[in-house]
Parts: C-alpha cells; structure tokens; sequence
C-alpha cells in the first residue's frame, strides 16, 4: 500500500481570507504498483479526488480540517489533517438584533476556528474605538436606549488583520411620558391645534381626549366631527381644530400605547380665544389716513356686550361699539392694538390677540447740530438727526456740495472726513479743521412721503 503520505496547503505562510484561493497536495513517498486513486475528505466527509485540491474562492465554510487518502491495488492509506483557518470576521447579536430596554444582550466577534488561536478584538461603535482585548464578545447586562448604533470588530494575528461588516443594535423600549402642546391661531381664521408626541420603539398608538372623552386616535385617519381634522406621523400626532368654538375649550390629555403599556401626559387646558382685531383700510397706512378697528367675535355676540379697546396694553376706549374709529391718523398712533369683549349675559369674556399698527409720515424737521473738539487734536462733528417712518435718507451740503449722505459713497475728495450712519442719523467728523470749512452746512432729510431740512453754522 501507499507509504508515506503527507498533505500541503499553499500558502501557508499567511492569512487566508473569503475570495482568496487555496490548494492543498497530496503527495505519496512510495507505492508498488502505482497510486490508482486520490480522495480528499473535510471534516470527515469527500470533497474531492484529486491528487491537488483547489478552492478557487474561499469562504467562511470552507473553514475545518482536511486530509488526503491515496490508494493502490494493494490498499490505502491517510495523511495527517491539515487545519483550514479562513480569517474572517463577523459580528452576531444575541438573543437577536432587537432586544427589549433593561435585558441582557451578547455580541460574538466570529472568526472560524478562532477559540483555539491567540487573537486580539478590538470592538468599534458608529465607528468609535470601544474596548480592546482577548475578549470577543460584548456583554451588555441591561440593555438601554444608549447602546443603539452600529457594531463591529476588528481581528488581529501575527499576520494581519481583518475588520467585521457593521451590524445593527436596536432597543426596543415603551412609551415615555407623552408631550402634549396646545395653540391657537386665532388671526388666521381661528385654527386650534392639540399636537401630542411620544418617545418609543416600536411606534406608539397615540390617543387623544377632550375632558375625559376620546376624540382622536393616531391609528385612525378619520376625524370623529366635521370641525376636527387629524394628521398623525411616526410617534406624533395633530388635531386642528378649523373653526375653534367655544366647545372645543376645555382640558386634554395624550395617553400612548405600545406592546401593552400605556403612559398619559398631565391634562393641558385649550382656553378658545373668539375675539380677533380686523383693520381697514390696513395695518400700515399714511399719517392723515382715517382707519377703522373691529373687534370681531366668533359666532352671535349677546347685545350686552361690552367692548374694551387697548393700546400698547392701556386701555383708549370703553363702549357698546365693536369697533375703534382712527380719524386724521397721526404718528401717534402707532403702536399694539387688542381688544376684549365682556359679555354680561354669560359673563364670558374674550380677549383678542395684539396686532400692530404702523403710520407713515414724512420727515420732521431735521436737527443739526456742530461742535469742535480739541482733546485729541482738531476735529469738527456735525451731527443730523430726523423723525420719520420709515427711516429717511440724510444729505449733508456745504453750499452746493454733498459733504455725506446715508445712502451714497463718501466723496473720493473728502480725505479728511470721515461718515457714520444709523436709522435716522448721519454724523460726520472733520479731521484737522481749517477754516475753510467753516461756513453753512444743510442737512436733508427725505422718504417717499416727503422732505425736510435745516441749516446750521459751523465755527472753528
């Protein structure tokens, strides 16, 4: 029978990794007759028969131990096994990629045949060095919300070594305490929004109520009235109201469910504001412009109503008339307007938002004003100021010459000046005056609604 027979991978020099390719010799010392027959075995099981076995592209399978049998006429004989070690990593989670907030997970950093070599894991999270060491696995004793991301390891030989796919680690937890939020935009076209959010995984079931009485679900599209309208999203959910009436004021509560636990948010109260302010002609008119407010209630006003109007929060007017009359407006008037209707039949009230009120008017007369300064040397200020709305552009002349302006460049001539402007004011600063630019100086003030000026002398 065959003597002397004994098996050779190349390489085997190196780490074999998935995709590489691998041959493994059978080779036979003597034999009389001749060898008839090759037979290579992995693990115990045929794979081949032929004298030199090839895997072309190795794969993590293909790790475990193979020999070789070579026979004759007279019989048979083995070779001792050789180990196949694919250097490869991978990273699995137990007991599964999802486990539930507070329980205990395990991920394994899986190279074949890697519990009886001498290897290094380095563990990595979103990328992040986490732990190095002999250990390959990744305990965690009670899972929590931060332990979300992606994992993967890194092995390490006298070789080389090779890094694992990343692998996801998902903690499902239930619903925390809801967050509930109510508000109304009452200028618009009185729309009361009731939005109500929730932290959880999975998704949680979001339910609304409306002083104890469930009025919307997110698991259902379909609004329980025709005021109510709902728009739910992955963990919130919105119930406008399009016509806030005074039924809809009142408490809410959110209560979210999910795998069986249920948490509610602390009541919030949605007090329905029904007054609004109306302007005509507008919000922003000309000075001498007349101009009308109206306190407009939602729904039939009782007759008794008592309409309170205020101004930058004083109060300007008290009567029976829903409306405030603004004749000749001046710039005076200017300012935050709302109103509160009191009704003495039900004793409700109803207060308005704030809406501004805005008047435009030319520019007052100009300021001028000129001083020199002589603690650091000679320098000359004139200095121009207005009142207007909105805010003017300022010209300074000296006779016929612009000397500064607000608005355009500062003259390439005037080396020794130097300009500073704000809303309504320009200054100018004369470095080492001499008497020529003693004399008149005007200031100009204009916006699209009129011009001013005023002169003034300056002396050095």
């Amino acid at each position: 029978a065959p003597q002397g027979i004994a098996a050779s991978m190349q390489p085997s020099a190196q780490n074999i990794r998935v995709g590489d390719a691998v041959s493994f010799a059978c080779a036979v010392n003597s034999s009389y007759p001749p060898v008839t027959a090759y037979r290579w075995y992995k693990d115990g099981a045929a794979v081949g028969s032929e004298q030199v076995l090839t895997l072309r592209h190795v794969r993590r399978e293909d790790y475990g131990r193979y020999h070789c049998e070579a026979e004759n006429a007279v019989g048979s004989r083995a070779a001792p096994a050789l180990t196949l070690f694919v250097f490869s990593a991978e990273v699995s989670v137990s007991p599964a990629a999802e486990v539930r907030e507070g329980t205990m997970a395990t991920l394994s950093c899986d190279v074949p045949g890697g519990e009886s070599r001498e290897l290094n894991y380095t563990w990595y999270k979103n990328s992040a060095w986490l732990q190095e060491g002999p250990a390959r696995t990744l305990v965690f004793r009670h899972v929590a919300i931060g332990d979300v991301g992606y994992y993967s390891c890194k092995v390490q030989d006298d070789l080389g070594s090779v890094t694992s796919p990343a692998v996801s680690l998902s903690v499902t937890y239930p619903p925390r305490i809801p967050d509930i939020a109510l508000f109304q935009e009452a200028p618009g076209g009185q729309l009361a929004i009731v939005h109500c959010t929730v932290d959880s995984h999975p998704p949680a079931t979001l339910s609304l109520y409306h002083d104890g009485n469930l009025v919307a679900t997110s698991s259902s599209h379909e609004a329980p009235g025709r005021r109510l309208s709902i728009a739910p999203d992955r963990n919130p959910a919105s119930l406008p109201f399009p016509r806030a009436a005074r039924a809809a004021a009142g408490l809410y509560h959110c209560k979210a469910t999910a795998d069986g636990v249920s948490r509610s948010s602390a009541p919030l109260a949605l007090d329905v504001m029904l007054a609004r302010v109306l302007v005509v002609p507008s919000t922003e008119v000309i000075e001498g412009d007349n101009v009308s407010l109206t306190c407009d209630l939602l729904g039939e006003p009782s007759e008794d109503t008592i309409y309170s109007w205020f101004k930058n929060s004083k109060q300007v007017q008290e009567s029976s008339d829903n409306f405030l009359a603004l004749t000749h407006i001046s710039s005076e008037a200017t300012g935050s307007y709302h109103c509160k209707a009191h009704s003495i039949t039900d004793a409700s009230t109803s207060i308005s938002p704030s809406i501004g009120l805005r008047v435009f008017y030319p520019p007052r007369q100009p300021v001028l004003t000129s001083f020199l300064e002589t603690s650091r040397g000679q320098l000359g200020i004139l200095q121009c100021s207005v009142d207007s709305s909105p805010p003017a552009a300022l010209e300074l002349f000296k006779g016929d010459t612009l000397v500064a302006s607000s608005t355009q460049p500062q003259p390439a001539m005037a080396s020794r000046l130097a300009v500073a402007s704000s809303l309504n004011s320009l200054r100018v600063t004369i470095r080492a005056v001499v008497m020529e630019d003693e004399g008149e100086y005007v200031c100009w003030a204009s916006n699209a609604h009129g011009n001013a000026s005023t002169a003034g002398n300056f002396t050095a």
